[in-house]
């Protein structure tokens, strides 16, 4: 493993790090097991996400708590930690500073958190209102000088307000979607982090699961870009070590490999997700990321695509054809894909 200073910072972290969201919907037993390996195999940066749990302030931490939580209380001085709120106000992101602290790093020895992430931050009324006297980031600013946060880091999907955000000055750390597909980062953002000193961390590097196919390809070409560090969710330990060997070892791609993650790229074209978490909940019930996996996945055919959907409707979850196109996930949608159409589709494909 190698380890790279994220900008000024000054953090060496591991070159390939750990995505926290997969562990949200990995078993507390599996999810510990998992770090505790990661952290073993040289790991030492875990990017903390909750999905859907992250919008609501009575359950955001909790299964963080219950599965990194008790990792940190034997191993805190192994690894730094990425606590990220999807908050904008001052009291809201001080309460889920302080929540964190209590929940995650108290009686661990090291009671500071070390990157504290504004997340979402997609369109330009979110920062205006992160700016304001009344906003985030005047409550990030005091918890770092009270000690409560050692760096502040912006996370955004989209690049024109991600670099408005940078160049405030006041965030550490740049933290972007990035694939052969979603490469308009290398035009401004990169280069700006570059010249300011300011760290690069890369999450959704398998575009969220959609590119499973070629996923040692994604991280092989994202390790020949001029980014820090990689952050790919990992739910199972074939995952875990699969990854952590594509991007230590795998080295540069032939032209016949790179051939083939474009080829990938243009399949996926514009039914792409970013499998971010933000559409859900669904009034509907309906585990929108779910289906669109089972519909995308190139794994398996379309008879076991079919039994997967039956299955989602035989333990109650709302499937493709219960959608109502009430459009709630499209507002909330950072690329405002077209959902309700993509689960029309889905629908007249797998049910029945």
């Amino acid at each position: 493993m190698q380890y790279k200073r994220l900008g000024r910072t000054n953090l060496n972290i591991s070159e390939i790090a750990y995505g926290g969201l997969a562990l949200f919907y990995v078993e507390r037993k599996e999810a510990i097991r998992l770090l505790n390996t990661a952290i073993d195999l040289g790991i030492n940066y875990v990017d903390c996400d909750e999905a859907g749990n992250q919008f609501v302030a009575a359950k955001v931490y909790e299964d963080t708590r219950a599965k990194l939580g008790e990792v940190l209380k034997t191993r805190r001085n192994e690894v730094y930690v990425g606590i990220k709120c999807m908050f904008a106000k001052k009291d809201e992101v001080a309460r889920d500073i302080d929540k964190a602290l209590e929940y995650i790093f108290e009686g661990t020895g090291r009671e500071v958190i070390d990157l504290f992430h504004i997340a979402h931050v997609d369109v330009q009324n979110k920062l205006d209102l992160l700016l304001s006297p009344q906003g985030g980031m005047a409550a990030v600013e005091q918890a770092r000088l009270e000690g409560k946060i050692s760096h502040s880091l912006v996370a955004s999907h989209n690049p024109t307000v991600l670099l408005e955000a940078l160049k405030t000055g006041l965030f550490d750390v740049a933290e972007f979607p990035f694939t052969v597909i979603e490469d308009e980062y290398r035009k401004e953002v990169i280069p700006y982090c570059h010249e300011h000193d300011i760290g690069t961390l890369i999450m959704k590097p398998i575009g969220g699961g959609q590119m499973a196919s070629c996923a040692d390809l994604s991280l092989r070409w994202i390790r020949q870009q001029p980014v820090d560090v990689v952050i790919p969710g990992m739910k199972t330990m074939k995952e875990l070590t699969d990854n952590i060997e594509a991007y230590v070892n795998g080295g540069p791609l032939t032209a016949g490999e790179l051939e083939r993650l474009e080829q990938t790229a243009r399949v996926l074209g514009s039914e792409y997700c970013h499998r971010c978490g933000y559409c859900l909940p669904c009034p509907m019930n309906i585990h929108i990321i779910s289906q669109i996996d089972i519909y995308r996945s190139r794994l398996i055919d379309l008879a076991r695509k079919k039994e997967l959907y039956k299955l989602s409707r035989d333990r109650g979850a709302g499937v493709a054809s219960d959608c109502v196109a009430c459009g709630q996930c499209v507002e909330k949608c950072p690329f405002k894909l077209n959902v309700p159409e993509l689960m029309k589709k889905i629908a007249a494909e797998l049910d029945g």
